[in-house]
């Protein structure tokens, strides 16, 4: 795959990620499928395909890296990041982590308020966190094997993170006695932008890999 071809690919990711930021913005009210912030949106269609895509190259990558008789450690970190990949974007599709933090919030008694779909935030902590653990464990071996992947995944790791971030801010924003709503509003972009952007460099690393995988290791005869 030449350097143009493999730019072209992330300028596909990002255009899209654009698009659909921009169609937020301009049909959002007419139409509520292109609204980010609505359950069963265009981007949640959108982001389930990029995932299960990454989630597939990740889990081809794993079996590569186990018929290579890798480090144990790299190919869990493939699987782990494959299986995680696979749940995040059927998540997206089917808002997982908000309906069963409504259901928890039942459970424990934790709703009642406004703002206690955020919750999930804190159910989710321990995931979160082994996710975390596992791209710093892909960071650390990405940066031994391809550089290039190893920046590509950097990136979108710190962008996601981010996107936390601001969905960790706009709980906090809601928990207010005055709500400043056009800030709120302005939030929901940039968490859903982050989190988009970030998804596509991702991918875009884990592509970049498998290549390399491929190129230095399959032979089609």
């Amino acid at each position: 795959m030449s350097f143009f071809r493999k730019n072209y690919i992330i300028f596909i990711f990002f255009g899209a990620d654009l698009a659909l930021i921009l169609l937020h913005f301009f049909l959002r009210k007419k139409f509520g499928f292109f609204d980010l912030d609505k359950e069963g949106n265009l981007g949640s269609l959108y982001a389930g395909i990029k995932l299960w895509s990454g989630a597939t190259i990740a889990l081809i990558s794993f079996y590569i890296l186990r018929r290579l008789k890798s480090s144990r450690f790299k190919q869990a970190l493939f699987l782990f990041l494959a299986l995680g990949l696979a749940y995040i974007g059927l998540d997206d599709m089917m808002v997982i982590h908000e309906r069963m933090g409504f259901v928890l919030n039942n459970i424990f008694g934790f709703g009642g308020f406004y703002g206690e779909s955020f919750n999930w935030l804190i159910f989710y902590t321990p995931f979160i966190i082994a996710g975390l653990l596992v791209f710093f464990g892909l960071i650390l071996e990405l940066r031994k094997d391809c550089r290039e992947a190893f920046w590509w995944f950097l990136i979108g790791v710190v962008l996601l993170a981010g996107s936390l971030g601001v969905e960790f801010f706009g709980r906090y924003l809601l928990l207010q006695i005055i709500i400043n709503v056009p800030l709120y509003y302005i939030l929901i972009v940039a968490e859903e932008g982050l989190e988009m952007f970030g998804a596509s460099c991702l991918i875009f690393a884990i592509l970049i890999y498998f290549q390399k995988l491929f190129n230095k290791h399959i032979q089609i005869q």
